[in-house]
């Protein structure tokens, strides 16, 4: 008796199978191991089976940037814009931007590392901080755009991931804290009244 062949069951495993080594590689890329086979040992596959799915790093680097972004919830500028007052909407800014940089916190960081080495990470990290220089574009600021040009630049820096990476890790300041203190500055620097 013959065995009946089955591509789709064929299809559904080697797209089990690839989800497999992108969610163990999104797991180390967050605390910063990108090696073939240190992925393969997290995936439960042989290094061989993560080459033939992803042939260069750049490959699996795209695959993990896609599927991560997929699963984020982005704050977006019309959600900020509806909130009316300035220190709501700046808190609310604070707030969401930290909470993204949560999320993403170890994959930013090596995302950071290695982008001299990876267009793709490279371009992940423009992206992200595009993302938030647009965001930052919500707040209020002083009513000429010479203001906007001085003031901009730090608010941007402040909102960064690696301000934030630093206030959490190296100073061991709660998420909370983080945005509390973050907020106050920015209310500050931008003079929003509480």
């Amino acid at each position: 008796m013959t065995r009946k062949y089955d591509s789709k069951r064929r299809t559904v495993s080697a797209e089990q199978t690839r989800l497999a080594i992108v969610e163990a590689a999104i797991k180390l890329h967050g605390i910063g191991i990108t090696a073939f086979s240190a992925v393969a040992d997290e995936a439960g596959v042989a290094l061989p089976t993560v080459t033939k799915h992803f042939p260069t790093r750049e490959d699996l680097f795209m695959a993990c940037t896609t599927h991560h972004l997929g699963h984020l919830t982005l704050p977006t500028v019309e959600e900020l814009r509806a909130v009316r007052h300035p220190a709501d909407r700046l808190r609310r800014l604070v707030q969401e931007v930290c909470q993204l940089h949560e999320q993403t916190f170890g994959q930013l960081w090596t995302g950071y590392k290695l982008e001299d080495e990876s267009p793709v990470l490279m371009k992940a990290v423009q992206s992200y901080e595009a993302l938030i220089a647009n965001l930052v574009e919500t707040l209020t600021f002083d009513d000429t755009e010479k203001d906007r040009a001085a003031i901009a630049p730090f608010v941007r820096a402040m909102l960064n991931p690696l301000t934030y990476r630093a206030l959490r890790s190296r100073n061991q300041l709660s998420m909370e804290e983080v945005i509390q203190h973050m907020t106050s500055a920015l209310a500050s620097v931008l003079q929003i009244a509480a």
